[in-house]
């Protein structure tokens, strides 16, 4: 169910989120918009609150940071995307980072055709799929984490010229800034 966001963010608003919970909700997705991370306090509690799961859309969203705590650091799924458009880029794929081990080790079975990780006799233990990255997509994503931050670094110190630029255009409004959000990768 879609709901509102924040107009001066452009990430989800959380009384919205709210507002659409019914008993069917399973999870709130809230997603990372061009760098901004949403507000998680909120979303935390209102996942919590609610007994739903939250999942993060962090496709914008490499090396953002939420009161200094990286989003995979924030206690619930969070989803990044490698396609050539992305921060960090592979061609296609992405991953997955989970809060404990058990969730690992259920996603691990789901992309490896239902087999864990152990295995070496090929037994099935769930349905599968095989859609995980490739070895040389990995070692380029690899290779790129050692210049992320400082590509950020740069985005970080020149966001604040581009936003003053793009404010005196009539009509158009930069995305607002969020002080808990406090590394912002800038996402395009």
């Amino acid at each position: 169910v879609p709901v509102d966001v924040d107009p001066g963010t452009y990430c989800i608003d959380v009384a919205a989120a709210a507002a659409a919970i019914t008993p069917r909700t399973k999870v709130i997705m809230p997603v990372h918009m061009a760098g901004l991370m949403a507000d998680m306090d909120g979303l935390e509690k209102l996942a919590a609150d609610a007994g739903v799961a939250l999942l993060q859309d962090a496709a914008h969203a490499h090396g953002a940071r939420w009161r200094g705590r990286r989003v995979g650091e924030l206690g619930s799924v969070a989803a990044f995307s490698f396609q050539n458009g992305k921060l960090m880029t592979a061609g296609e794929g992405g991953a997955l980072v989970f809060p404990d081990e058990d969730m690992y080790e259920k996603a691990f079975l789901r992309h490896s055709c239902g087999r864990p990780r152990t295995d070496r006799h090929y037994l099935h233990e769930v349905a599968g799929t095989n859609m995980r990255l490739n070895e040389f997509s990995a070692a380029v994503l690899r290779a790129q984490l050692a210049r992320l931050d400082g590509q950020i670094t740069v985005r970080e110190e020149r966001w604040p010229v581009l936003s003053a630029l793009l404010a005196d255009i009539p009509g158009v409004r930069p995305q607002a800034d969020d002080d808990r959000s406090d590394r912002n990768p800038h996402y395009m």
